[in-house]
């Protein structure tokens, strides 16, 4: 027989169905550190993570973006700039989401124009660390401006998951008798 390429279908990629965001801006100190949190209450675990930031500020360059869930924290974003400098990018505001499957690191980011982080980018360390938890409870962003003179405010962001099923909780399940004969 004749052997015959049998195409394979693509890989659907996951769509989110959990998207969990922040409520009211935050002002980033500056020089200092602050931190937004979402309470999730839901009980589904976490297949896929992305995250979304929304920040302006004068100089993105002095900004280092944690997030924290369930004793993991993550460096999303830690003093991007292009070319890499201890001062980092001197461009104004963030519209972007973080996702492990992007093309290009969100830490060589820097456009001339605002906001000059926009897109969706790679973060600065993997999300994986949060894929197979429960996605509910306090997740917290913490944002720090490690250089003075620039001031800034985190608008919104937000927690864009894909979820599986339900995170078991253990029950105690009573067994019934067996039936004995008379």
């Amino acid at each position: 027989p004749t052997p015959t390429n049998t195409p394979v279908p693509p890989t659907p990629t996951p769509i989110p169905d959990g998207i969990f965001c922040s409520t009211a801006p935050v002002a980033i100190p500056d020089p200092g550190t602050t931190n937004s949190i979402i309470n999730v209450a839901d009980g589904r675990t976490i297949s896929d993570l992305n995250v979304s930031i929304n920040a302006s500020h004068t100089w993105v360059g002095d900004l280092t973006f944690t997030l924290s869930h369930n004793g993991v924290s993550v460096a999303v974003i830690d003093r991007p700039g292009v070319p890499a400098s201890t001062y980092g990018c001197s461009g104004a505001d963030i519209n972007a989401t973080l996702d492990d499957e992007a093309g290009a690191p969100v830490e060589n980011q820097c456009a001339a124009g605002a906001p000059t982080i926009n897109g969706t980018f790679t973060p600065n360390v993997s999300l994986t660390g949060f894929d197979g938890q429960a996605v509910n409870g306090s997740w917290t962003m913490t944002v720090s401006d490690a250089v003075g003179a620039d001031s800034g405010t985190l608008n919104q962001w937000c927690l864009v998951a894909t979820l599986g099923g339900i995170v078991p909780t253990p029950t105690n399940t009573p067994v019934p008798p067996t039936p004995t004969n008379t």
